[in-house]
């Protein structure tokens, strides 16, 4: 943990400022790992940035306005290390974003972060309202990303016959989500 002053004790402001940081850092954690992927779809490098992001958000928790929003601020610190990524590898990567596009595309995730943190939510709520087969066939297909043809053979299905399952799911999932999102509107 790190300390304040002389003696190596954080006060009571820092303390509480410290547990304001851990409370929202634990809250958005997933959230800036998700902003590190939409500009690095490398799952192992976003993890190596996520971690480098993570590494200097708890250095500079004393640097943490609590009267702004946690995502911006820890998402431009992800951003300067996104870039430093990209300046680093770039004769080794075939990246051909220029760091104007890298600033836009950034920009755009991060002003839809809470439109697609509540379509996130309402996906789970309307996953949960699938039978219990039909949960288990999107978790193979699409989180364990077992091939369709071998989802389809245990199935007893044929590879087309499951992909058009998988539609209607999807669209039943589609419909669910926006009547969520409607209705949470129409209480707000």
């Amino acid at each position: 943990m790190h300390t304040s002053g002389q003696n190596g004790n954080m006060n009571d402001a820092d303390t509480q400022q410290h547990a304001l940081f851990v409370e929202r850092y634990v809250r958005d954690q997933n959230r800036v790992y998700r902003y590190i992927l939409t500009l690095v779809p490398n799952r192992t490098e976003a993890e190596e940035l996520f971690q480098q992001t993570s590494l200097t958000l708890w250095q500079l928790w004393r640097e943490y306005d609590a009267a702004r929003p946690f995502v911006p601020w820890a998402c431009a610190i992800a951003h300067n290390h996104i870039r430093n990524f990209f300046r680093t590898y770039k004769g080794d990567r075939n990246i051909h974003l220029s760091d104007k596009v890298m600033d836009q595309v950034a920009a755009v995730r991060l002003a839809s972060e809470d439109e697609l943190e509540d379509r996130r939510a309402a996906l789970t709520h309307c996953i949960s309202k699938l039978d219990e087969a039909q949960r288990r066939l999107l978790e193979r297909c699409y989180e364990a990303s077992e091939p369709i043809a071998h989802v389809a053979e245990q199935s007893g299905m044929s590879a087309n016959a499951l992909y058009k399952l998988l539609g209607r799911i999807r669209r039943a999932l589609h419909e669910c989500i926006n009547r969520t999102l409607d209705a949470r509107e129409g209480s707000a």
